[in-house]
């Protein structure tokens, strides 16, 4: 939330609602209620600020933004590297324009690590698999797992190169 009010600037619940639905909602979706019931707690916990703004024909309007504890808490997100957090991953590359290249080619790296040993992890199991009984049916998720690292792999390269190009 704190990453959509950095880019976006002010926004009440329901303007950072929509744009996930057209933004994000591809790699992150929180239900609209939690969504709702987080921008409270962040402003109870001093990371964003609000205000009201009346409206004459509707109801009054509650606008939020980051505030300067918000954008070192948004900071100190983007450069953890967190192992294993695969969906923090590409939620750090969606908004990507908020850190450094360098930054983000360590989350990269990290997530491809990860991937390689998720990916060893699956081509060990292989052998095992008899292809009968449970196996067979095993053996199908087996394959998908696999194909998913193998596309993620290519993909981190991908975006790896991208990053070191910088954008256009």
């Amino acid at each position: 939330m704190l990453a959509l009010l950095a880019i976006e600037g002010e926004r009440s619940g329901y303007d950072l609602a929509k744009q996930v639905e057209k933004s994000i909602a591809h790699v992150w979706a929180p239900a609209r209620s939690g969504l709702y019931a987080v921008l409270p707690r962040l402003e109870r916990a001093g990371l964003v600020h609000s205000r009201v703004v009346s409206h004459a024909r509707r109801p009054d309007k509650r606008l939020y933004s980051v505030t300067r504890a918000g954008t070192r808490a948004l900071d100190a997100w983007l450069e953890t590297i967190e192992p294993g957090a695969t969906d923090s991953v590409y939620l750090k590359i969606f908004v990507g324009s908020l850190t450094t290249r360098d930054v983000l080619l360590e989350h990269v790296a990290q997530f491809q690590t990860d991937t390689q040993s998720l990916l060893a992890l699956y081509q060990k199991i292989g052998p095992t698999n008899t292809n009968s009984g449970h196996d067979w049916y095993h053996r199908h998720l087996l394959r998908l797992g696999i194909a998913r690292a193998e596309l993620e792999l290519a993909w981190a390269d991908d975006v790896a190169r991208a990053l070191r190009r910088g954008p256009r």
